[in-house]
């Protein structure tokens, strides 16, 4: 093991000075062993999960290949184990119980050899959630090169892998090297016929996995015939004509180098264009490139003269001549950097693309950077690209046809500002959109997503519709809208915020939104999944509020207004839901919840209940989720107008608030609790102690304040120098009650207070007062 090595390496130096200085002696050394045997370090992990023995590091001075041979000596009885080919360099070791399993490695060298040993530890547990694959074995002609995939490896634990390819064997004098080794795909040319052994390690934090891949090289079988090179710039018109009309797999021309086309270059149908590694082409700003196949069966194809995954930069358009044009043609095996494209169209540039198949690059398919243009972009395939498909200004995306086929994987939305006061509607693909910046739609513009729109949106990144703009998001049933983080994780980014909406409301229906509330959309706001600011004019129906770092939905704003029908708000940190008092009666009541860090819906209480002649009723929701009454200055809920609270409702107050029903300005203010047997109406204390909150004070005369099957219960608060009571028939403004069926319990003081010369006014019948720690009815 490793401390063992350190002395043996010791040894090794001090033979050699002994025998420096004895190098006149007549007596003959015995040959001093040139090896030294590497298992690597103890390892643990869980059964049924796989781990990699790697003995690379095991060392021959001479510099001459060495054999390796492996073998278990110690396992837990009764094991399974699972083990590859033991001869080789590494191997891969699982088993079915826990314990302690040791592997002895035993390196050879014509008549030397070593041994080491490495300690295995399995433990009981879940399998890891991190495998590196890294795919197929495989046999390559040599001069080939050989791509290395790892996009089938597993990771559970989110956030991003790091990978690492490395050569751990390979024939006698091979000075091969692996291309791109710490990307998910990486390419591999063998420089000597043989066997090599390939290691992918996988990481995610901690976390690390390793898989291995075997690469058998054959001699060359010869080549075929050269097409015609390219090596210099083309700064006079020219054709390229098909060179070879009988033999479709052939390239015509191969392009030696970087080129620029400074002219007009026509590439006719059935030309095969292949492009030496890094490559690039360069449409500059007074050339024109006309790739145009209009037959199916007649295409153009620009590829790397290697099929690999960026072996050649790609094509950059700098031209904004009007004549530009990618029709019937296939570009693949492009987007090295610098280009990191595929089909890069700069500031300036101008293409139209027409059936133009683009797939296999690496990088990015088409990028268009802010300035560039594309005249028409119609029923095209974009696909297989490693970062995304397209690359693409917020503005530009509503250009895109329907009759393009575009994904699976990703479209990066760049510039992200909509605010030309028309409507954009960004079609649907089955690539889904990574939104890179802030998203805000203002200047009266209207931003629609259909049905199975999908939109990832960057880190601590927010949307926000203002200046009379709106958003529509329309789903249906089974294809919702979905917006959610890049990384699948809470408070990845910040939410969605609308104000100022003008006449025209922004809809919300059949949505899934995920993982916000990293900060604020608007500073000083709170951290919420959806926000409705002021002036804001929201729908909301059947969508799915999920997976939030705050609350789920915040509306309490002055003069917005909401509709909230059918919905779900599921997993938050903090609240559910955060509304102000007008806003209340918008929650429908079978809004579902599930798993929310703080349960309550919260009533903010800034604005009273006052609604005029209007009276409004507080539902509650079929899965009795509370209400939580906030409180502000005077921690009261004011109520200045007709307030029903329906069966079955919870209020719970916070410490020190209270509730007060005062004349309002036009109509008849009263607050009626509307409990049934078996579903009261219950009003509580957050903290469950008596006289944790203030209580309920009735101050005006309506025959509509009553309570029928009702439970009051911890209030009371004790107030220096006058008694306190759960309930306070006051007596200027004069107040009226009938109560019934109903239990006040856990007063801090008294039950119910009256003035001795209002007594009339209190009714009550079938009473219960428990844990009253003053009278259960106190006249004064």
């Amino acid at each position: 093991m490793k401390k063992k090595k350190h002395y043996r390496s010791l040894g090794l130096l001090l033979l050699l000075f002994t025998g420096l200085f004895s190098a006149c002696e007549e007596t003959l050394e015995e040959p001093r062993n040139p090896l030294i045997a590497e298992a690597g370090e103890e390892q643990k992990l869980v059964t049924n999960s796989v781990t990699l023995l790697d003995g690379s590091q095991s060392i021959n001075s001479t510099g001459e290949p060495i054999s390796f041979q492996w073998e278990l000596t110690q396992k837990p009885e009764g094991a399974e184990v699972v083990i590859s080919a033991l001869n080789q360099v590494a191997v891969q070791f699982s088993t079915d119980r826990p314990g302690e399993y040791v592997f002895k490695l035993t390196v050879t060298y014509q008549g030397w050899s070593d041994s080491d040993t490495v300690k295995i530890i399995v433990v009981e547990g879940q399998s890891s959630k991190l495998e590196a694959k890294a795919g197929e074995d495989r046999e390559i002609i040599l001069g080939n090169t050989t791509q290395l995939d790892a996009t089938g490896s597993v990771n559970e634990f989110g956030g991003a892998m790091e990978f690492v390819w490395e050569i751990i064997q390979k024939p006698e004098g091979s000075l091969a090297e692996i291309r791109f080794p710490d990307d998910a795909v990486a390419n591999f040319k063998p420089d000597k016929a043989g066997k090599y052994l390939i290691k992918l390690t996988v990481k995610v934090q901690s976390n690390i996995s390793a898989d291995l891949v075997e690469v058998i090289v054959n001699e060359d079988n010869g080549g075929a015939e050269g097409p015609i090179l390219i090596s210099g710039d083309i700064l006079h018109d020219r054709v390229l004509e098909n060179v070879f009309v009988e033999q479709d797999l052939d390239f015509d021309y191969i392009i030696t180098k970087d080129i620029k086309v400074g002219a007009r270059l026509t590439v006719m149908p059935g030309v095969r264009i292949g492009f030496e590694q890094d490559a690039r082409m360069t449409i500059s700003p007074n050339g024109t490139l006309v790739a145009d196949a209009p037959l199916d069966n007649t295409g153009i194809v620009f590829q790397g003269k290697e099929n690999t995954l960026g072996f050649w930069e790609g094509i950059l358009v700098e031209s904004g001549s009007p004549g530009n044009i990618l029709r019937g043609v296939e570009i693949k095996n492009a987007g090295q950097s610098p280009l990191a494209a595929a089909l890069m169209i700069d500031d300036g540039g101008l293409v139209r693309l027409i059936k133009t198949h683009i797939h296999s690059n690496r990088g990015i398919g088409v990028e268009l950077v802010p300035g560039g243009r594309f005249s028409e972009f119609i029923s095209c395939k974009i696909e297989n690209s490693t970062t995304a498909h397209i690359r693409i200004s917020a503005y530009q995306v509503r250009d895109l046809s329907t009759l393009n086929e575009i994904g699976p994987g990703k479209i990066q939305v760049i510039e992200t500002r909509l605010n030309d006061g028309t409507e954009h509607i960004w079609p649907t693909f089955d690539a889904q959109y990574d939104i890179l910046g802030d998203l805000v739609v203002y200047g009266k513009t209207t931003w629609v997503l259909s049905d199975g729109a999908h939109i990832n949106m960057a880190e601590n990144t927010g949307i926000r519709a203002i200046q009379e703009s709106r958003l529509l998001f329309l789903g249906e049933m089974g294809k919702p809208v979905v917006i959610e983080g890049i990384t699948k994780s809470k408070g990845y980014w910040k939410g969605i915020h609308v104000e100022n909406s003008g006449s025209q409301p922004s809809n919300i229906l059949w949505a899934e939104i995920r993982h916000a509330g990293s900060n604020p959309v608007v500073t000083g706001n709170e951290s919420a999944t959806l926000n409705l600011g002021k002036q804001g004019w929201l729908n909301v129906e059947r969508t799915i509020l999920d997976l939030g770092k705050g609350s789920g939905l915040v509306a309490k704003a002055d003069a917005s207004l909401l509709e909230f029908e059918l919905n779900s708000v599921t997993n938050h940190e903090g609240h559910p839901i955060v509304v102000s008092t007008s806003q209340v009666e918008k929650l429908s009541y079978v809004t579902r919840f599930e798993n929310n860090a703080k349960p309550e819906v919260v009533i903010d209480t800034q604005m009273p209940v006052d609604f005029g002649v209007r009276a409004v009723t507080w539902k509650g929701f079929v899965q009795r989720v509370p209400y939580l009454v906030k409180g502000q200055v005077t921690n009261n809920l004011i109520i200045k107008s007709g307030l029903r609270i329906e069966a079955g409702v919870i209020l719970k107050m916070m410490p020190g608030a209270g509730i007060s029903v005062l004349p309002g300005n036009l109509g008849e203010s009263y607050l009626k609790l509307e409990g049934i047997q078996g579903g009261p109406v219950r009003i509580q204390g957050l903290d469950e102690s008596a006289g944790s909150w203030h209580g309920i004070r009735i101050a005006t005369s309506s025959q509509y304040n009553q309570f029928d099957h009702a439970e009051i219960l911890h209030a009371g608060m004790l107030v220096q120098n006058r008694f306190s009571a759960a309930i306070h028939v006051a007596d200027a403004p004069e107040g009226a009650l009938i109560i019934k069926n109903s239990t006040i319990a856990k007063s801090g003081q008294h039950g119910i207070a009256v003035n001795n010369l209002f007594q009339e006014r209190l009714k009550t019948s079938n009473m219960k007062f428990e844990e009253i720690a003053g009278s259960n009815i106190h006249i004064w």
